[in-house]
């Protein structure tokens, strides 16, 4: 199990869950505090960060930018598939009993057809989302467990594809500077921007048209 990608996925988490009220800096998962909030202030659902150098060597990018970077990708995904990802989670009424198998199938269904950067997005989306929705429900005791399958599936599943394509060097590139935000301003200046009623499958998969390859 990466060390980068666990604390990825905790400071992804900490920072979804911020963003909806949700104060977790004083929780322990699997002994790592969640202090990803520092230096982040959140207003009306959008970040800026104080005090932290986005600077990066093209050899070995800081973990800090390949952080915010992500946070930025995870923001504009939702952002762009607002009105369909909104619904996301509750469409699948997650309980402690069915929330692994829940997981699965979603993350099965993601990558069934293999991975890009855009489907990686989306996965920290739907991990995000699924915190959020449990604890909104009274089911915080399942972010644990979320950021455990996440973290396996990851490992597992995910590394080797980003080892084989550039590693978060290439991210960084690709979505660093809120690059994906501003191919959709420009997207939106043509006037072809729309998005209506898709299915809980059909938001998870449009990450593959975030992704550059």
């Amino acid at each position: 199990m990466s060390d980068v990608t666990r604390a990825l996925i905790l400071d992804f988490i900490a920072y979804k869950l911020l963003q909806k009220g949700h104060n977790w800096t004083e929780l322990d998962i699997n002994g790592c505090r969640l202090d990803a909030a520092d230096g982040v202030t959140v207003v009306n659902g959008s970040s800026s960060v104080h005090g932290v150098s986005l600077a990066w060597n093209p050899g070995v990018v800081a973990g800090t930018v390949v952080k915010q970077t992500l946070r930025e990708a995870g923001d504009e995904f939702e952002l762009r598939y607002r009105r369909a990802f909104s619904n996301l989670t509750s469409q699948l009424y997650i309980t402690p009993d069915t929330a692994y198998q829940s997981f699965q199938q979603v993350v099965s269904e993601l990558f069934r057809d293999g991975v890009n950067w855009g489907r990686i997005i989306a996965f920290f989306s739907f991990g995000g989302a699924l915190s959020v929705e449990s604890v909104d429900k009274e089911m915080a005791g399942l972010v644990q467990n979320i950021t455990t399958w996440m973290t396996l599936y990851f490992s597992q599943h995910l590394e080797p594809w980003i080892h084989e394509n550039g590693g978060w060097t290439a991210f960084v590139d690709l979505y660093g500077n809120n690059a994906a935000a501003e191919s959709r301003r420009q997207q939106e200046k043509c006037g072809r921007w729309l998005l209506t009623g898709i299915t809980l499958a059909g938001v998870l998969l449009l990450g593959s048209y975030l992704c550059r390859k």
